[in-house]
């Protein structure tokens, strides 16, 4: 049988156009994402070297066989499980940058009461979320 990747045509299916022809942008959009990682992963493991059983080693996976899972694009990747890989493999998988990050938070409160009003039981919660 001839090497697929070796033809210079397209391949056309009336029968997988119409299975596509099922999945909604949406679908379609989490299925790209997920083969993007699935790249990314199969890059870092490249550029490092390594086998899948490598990258199973350095993450004590207990089954090798979930980095396949990983690598075929179709697997739900949890946020720790991303954040492990990309320190393993010393890659980028996720955009954030926590780093530059700065962590704040703007409260305004408007009290619709004279200044002279504010005593006792207002005044202490007030400067409480002031401060």
């Amino acid at each position: 049988m001839e090497n697929f990747d070796a033809t210079n045509t397209n391949y056309t299916s009336k029968l997988v156009d119409n299975l596509l022809s099922h999945i909604s942008p949406a679908e379609q959009d989490q299925t790209d994402h997920k083969m993007k990682m699935a790249a990314k992963i199969h890059a870092g493991l490249k550029a490092k070297g390594w086998k899948s059983l490598d990258l199973a080693r350095e993450l004590h996976l207990k089954s090798p066989s979930l980095v396949s899972k990983w690598l075929s694009g179709t697997h739900n990747f949890t946020m720790d499980t991303l954040v492990d890989i990309q320190r393993v493999l010393g890659i980028r998988l996720l955009d954030t940058d926590m780093t530059d990050t700065q962590l704040s938070l703007n409260v305004n409160v408007t009290v619709p009461v004279a200044p002279s009003s504010l005593r006792g039981a207002i005044r202490e919660p007030l400067h409480k979320i002031a401060n």
